[in-house]
């Protein structure tokens, strides 16, 4: 009777054991080590296996997953998933960007970091590349506005500072411009932008 009673205990341990290393932090666990050996597809097997449409998580891990498997187009499904799950959720927004980025989805770039900036307005991460991106397209007023809420939280930035000087040159507000220049000389002497920028003002 001994026997079996402690034949049935150490199956019912055993059991507990197995449940207990297949639980989803089991699962997770895998998969971030099958990544750190950069064995992507391992690392999404994982996750698939215990793939649950309605996890925020999971579908933001495999978002994640499959950017760093190049395959984009799954990515943003993914990552698409994530937002409609929760919608407030920057992180996701930020990781949906980097493959559309990367297939040159510049609008659909655009329109994330808006929408981030709806929940958080004054994020200078967002602002910075947003109005770098309207820079680059020579959308200099909505560059010029996007730079300037950096600026004003990060007065002694050399990067935005230096951005701001040219929107503001570009914008027709060369005194401000000058300014700016010249203070970004105090961080970076004799830098070569700033230089040109007061050459042309001059």
């Amino acid at each position: 009777m001994k026997t079996k009673i402690t034949l049935f205990a150490i199956v019912v341990l055993f059991t507990n054991v197995l449940k207990a290393q297949n639980t989803p932090q089991d699962f997770f666990s895998r998969s971030y080590a099958y990544e750190k050996a950069l064995n992507y597809q391992g690392a999404i097997t994982m996750i698939q296996s215990i793939y649950q449409p309605t996890s925020y998580e999971m579908n933001l891990r495999l978002g994640y997953l499959h950017y760093l498997s190049a395959k984009y187009a799954d990515a943003i499904s993914y990552y698409e998933k994530a937002i409609n799950i929760m919608p407030n959720s920057i992180e996701a927004r930020l990781g949906y960007i980097l493959p559309a980025a990367a297939t040159d989805k510049w609008d659909d770039v655009v329109k994330q970091y808006n929408a981030i900036l709806v929940i958080e307005p004054r994020n200078s991460y967002v602002n910075y590349n947003l109005a770098t991106i309207h820079y680059n397209r020579k959308n200099y007023t909505e560059a010029y506005k996007h730079f300037e809420i950096v600026y004003n939280l990060y007065p002694f930035d050399y990067g935005d500072m230096l951005m701001f000087a040219w929107s503001n040159y570009q914008v027709g507000k060369a005194k401000e411009a000058k300014v700016l220049f010249e203070k970004v000389l105090l961080i970076s002497p004799y830098d070569k932008s700033a230089m040109d920028g007061l050459a042309r003002i001059k």
